[in-house]
């Protein structure tokens, strides 16, 4: 077995700092000579994993590590037009039919199911899609071709004929939906968000996805109890994926709070990402919403910062079915979004140029002071480096808030330091992907 083949495999695939803490977690008390900028300036230590990692132990090792960014219950929402497959046969057959391993799938991947819940409300299966970059060149899947192995879970519900794929990565659930269509033959279709004409001309100017994703928020969510603050917000602008992407850092308070945020929404931007901060029950935890697709119309629902498996589930299931009926009906509540998006243009419309312009200056001020002292720290200081991504983002948020939208090197020289990345990644699971976009458009 080559493990190193394997490894340069796994290192290819994940972002630097999943593969640090890799290294740290099989060689403890590990800390690099000089703090690494790429993959090459660890290469040589991640290699050396071979040395500790097991035979038995390779698999389940290329799991986590491609997993690694995996968190919170992330889901993607489907339709089934009919439900014949699973009423024409009974349990046992059900399992027996699907319980299987399908290999190979499109040349490279292994695909193996597993019913562990089969009743008149709900079926679940476990999946595992595992893949063999080298297969290609061997002919063969085995150990030492694997490259990725990853797990999700499906489930149905048959009242509804709604099925759920729980999974971080859009592309591999891209592969399981794709294997689901084409061996399982399950009649899938993908929620999407679509114009309802007769609405476009109440929201004006503002983006109709922004504005029904706004509608989501402060009228259906809240009309089911679950009350909402954004932390963040990415923004399409229209140029293209990689330039065209506005970070937006709104800190938990109304969006209103972000004159910077009034001013995408304002002119016409898509939301394409969202973090909230969300009370149910009494009960605080976080979602992160993701607009995936080439249309960018597709929602990933992330639920975070909860142990709770109920809360979890129950909090998904309404986010699900609301986001069901807006792509079925659109804006839920049309005055209530209207009036909203009024009074974010008013916003935009009648800032206090002169306070705001003072905000923005004395911040800027301050991260110059701030970064002409950032040499001064050890940076392998893990404190002081909180310390300062602490400093980064809340003086991120105060500049979002006045509306300034340019870069500043001073901030860009402390995030630099302190390893935020320049380049925003929407989604952290998707890393590989985004990164060999990014490669190919340059």
């Amino acid at each position: 077995m080559d493990k190193k083949a394997i490894l340069t495999r796994v290192l290819k695939k994940v972002p630097i700092e999943n593969a640090m803490e890799l290294i740290q977690e099989k060689f403890q008390g590990w800390i690099p000579e000089k703090k690494p900028r790429k993959k090459d300036d660890i290469r040589e230590k991640f290699l050396s994993l071979s040395q500790v990692i097991r035979d038995e132990e390779i698999e389940d090792f290329v799991q986590m590590a491609v997993m690694k960014k995996s968190v919170g219950l992330p889901a993607y929402t489907y339709r089934l037009s009919n439900i014949n497959f699973i009423d024409e046969v009974n349990e046992h057959e059900f399992i027996e039919k699907y319980n299987q391993t399908h290999s190979p799938y499109k040349e490279i991947y292994s695909i193996s199911t597993e019913v562990i819940d089969f009743n008149q409300g709900k079926i679940e299966l476990n999946c595992r899609l595992k893949e063999y970059e080298a297969s290609w060149k061997t002919g063969t899947m085995n150990i030492d071709s694997l490259s990725a192995v990853y797990t999700a879970k499906i489930t149905i519900n048959r009242a509804q004929r709604v099925m759920t794929i729980f999974c971080g990565n859009h592309s591999v659930q891209e592969i399981m939906m794709a294997f689901i269509q084409q061996v399982f033959v399950w009649p899938l279709n993908l929620y999407r968000i679509n114009e309802v004409t007769n609405q476009l001309v109440e929201i004006g100017s503002a983006s109709y996805k922004t504005s029904v994703l706004l509608d989501l928020v402060y009228n259906r969510l809240t009309e089911k109890g679950i009350k909402s603050t954004f932390e963040e917000m990415k923004f399409y602008t229209g140029k293209n994926r990689k330039d065209g992407i506005k970070d937006v850092a709104i800190g938990g308070r109304a969006l209103l709070s972000s004159q910077l945020a009034c001013e995408y929404v304002t002119i016409g931007s898509h939301i394409i990402y969202f973090k909230l901060g969300l009370t149910y029950e009494e009960r605080e935890f976080t979602a992160k919403v993701y607009l995936k697709g080439n249309d960018l119309d597709i929602l990933k629902i992330v639920i975070l910062d909860t142990e709770n498996e109920n809360v979890r589930l129950e909090v998904m299931e309404i986010i699900q079915q609301e986001y069901i009926d807006m792509c079925t009906n659109g804006i839920k509540d049309i005055p209530k979004t209207v009036e909203l998006l009024t009074t974010i243009k008013d916003r935009f419309i009648n800032k206090d140029q002169l306070i705001l312009r003072t905000i923005k200056e004395n911040t800027l001020n301050s991260i110059a002071s701030i970064a002409k002292l950032v040499e001064k720290f050890d940076d392998q200081d893990i404190y002081a480096i909180e310390v300062l991504k602490e400093f980064s983002q809340y003086n991120r948020t105060l500049l979002d808030s006045v509306g300034f939208d340019g870069e500043d090197e001073n901030l860009n020289f402390i995030n630099n330091f302190v390893r935020i990345d320049e380049v925003q990644i929407i989604d952290e699971d998707d890393y590989e992907d985004y990164e060999n976009s990014d490669n190919e458009a340059s």
